[in-house]
């Protein structure tokens, strides 16, 4: 897991896209939006926390062939950090 803190407008335009773009289940906390880079697929899993934070919880890279979808579980902090600032650059749509 990955928390970044935020300014706060930063924070609310991000909180904002993430509520117009992001896939959330029933009950949950968190939000999952679907990255695309380059050849790449990505589910990150986000979650906003208090004193504008956002916490990345995990991403599952998506590995599409023939025979269907392979999943790769990422937890590596650097990795999570990097999806996150492409996500906050571009915004969630």
């Amino acid at each position: 897991m990955f928390i970044k803190q935020l300014d706060e407008t930063r924070f609310d335009r991000f909180y904002h896209s993430l509520m117009r773009g992001a896939h959330a289940e029933p009950l949950d906390a968190s939000y999952t939006v679907n990255v695309k880079i380059n050849r790449a697929e990505y589910d990150v899993k986000l979650q906003p926390e208090e004193e504008n934070q956002i916490a990345v919880l995990q991403a599952l890279r998506v590995d599409r062939n023939k025979y269907g979808p392979d999943f790769t579980l990422i937890t590596d902090d650097r990795l999570l950090s990097s999806l996150l600032e492409i996500l906050i650059a571009q915004g969630i749509d």
